[in-house]
């Protein structure tokens, strides 16, 4: 009896191990598997993010310069058809739309170079302020200078400022001046030789607006449609980005109408 007792607690005590000691090895096998699983998820996780900062970096670069290149080269079309036609009669004037020409030229260099300046600094590794980052200057306090440049092209415009100006920040100030100079840019080359281009920010207690009309001389500045669209699609984008609204279309009385609500809080 003392012999059949001792050979069976041998035997349960062996296997009992046996049994112990494989459930052991097995459960460090399973979460040896499913760590090994985790990491390729966190792996292929980062690949994706990776590639859509890059993707989001392209489009954001892709908008600035489409900003900057339509603005600048649209300006100094106008112009210098301008002073191709007045050359003769005018000198003075030509001189005068020949130096906007200049200095768009000067003005889209500088920013293009920043650009570049951007992306060197990135492919190095360097800082970045994310993906909705402004490289340029652009700013509510260029607004002035922006319906001047409307103006030196031969448009009548006007810049009004409803409210109390006060600071916003630096990205939605940067939007809304995009999104102007995106509008008017449309007006000089959509709205008419004559279009009056009329410009206002208005300070509202939770965000700004900023909005750009044109008159559109009713039924013979009709916007054609061989442009990309691009201009359109960025400025949503942008204003998305930020959290805002945007209005794009025709008015009712004649010409068109862009006005974008960007929040400051």
């Amino acid at each position: 009896m003392a012999y059949s007792l001792l050979n069976i607690l041998i035997n349960v005590i062996y296997f009992g191990g046996a049994w112990y000691a494989g459930n052991r090895a097995w459960a460090s096998a399973v979460a040896k598997h499913e760590l090994d699983e985790r990491t390729a998820e966190l792996a292929a996780e980062r690949e994706r993010t990776a590639a859509q900062a890059v993707t989001l970096e392209r489009v954001r670069i892709a908008r600035e310069l489409h900003d900057v290149v339509a603005h600048h080269v649209s300006l100094m079309g106008v112009q210098a058809g301008a002073a191709r036609r007045v050359i003769d009669r005018d000198p003075a004037q030509a001189t005068a739309s020949l130096g906007v020409v200049e200095d768009s030229a000067r003005t889209a260099v500088e920013e293009l170079r920043r650009m570049l300046g951007t992306l060197r600094a990135d492919d190095a590794g360097g800082p970045s302020d994310g993906p909705d980052s402004a490289p340029s200057t652009a700013g509510l306090g260029r607004l002035p200078e922006l319906v001047d440049a409307v103006r030196t092209a031969g448009h009548a415009a006007d810049l009004v400022v409803v409210g109390d100006e006060r600071p916003v920040p630096p990205t939605v100030g940067a939007v809304a001046f995009r999104i102007a100079q995106e509008a008017v840019t449309n007006v000089l080359k959509h709205a008419g030789p004559t279009a009056r281009a009329d410009v206002r920010l208005r300070y509202l207690d939770d965000g700004i607006e900023v909005e750009v009309a044109d008159d559109g001389h009713g039924e013979r500045a009709v916007r054609r449609a061989s442009g990309s669209g691009l201009g359109h699609v960025g400025m949503r984008e942008r204003v998305a980005a930020v959290g805002g609204r945007v209005e794009i279309g025709p008015r009712a009385r004649g010409g068109y109408l862009v006005r974008a609500w960007l929040p400051t809080t």
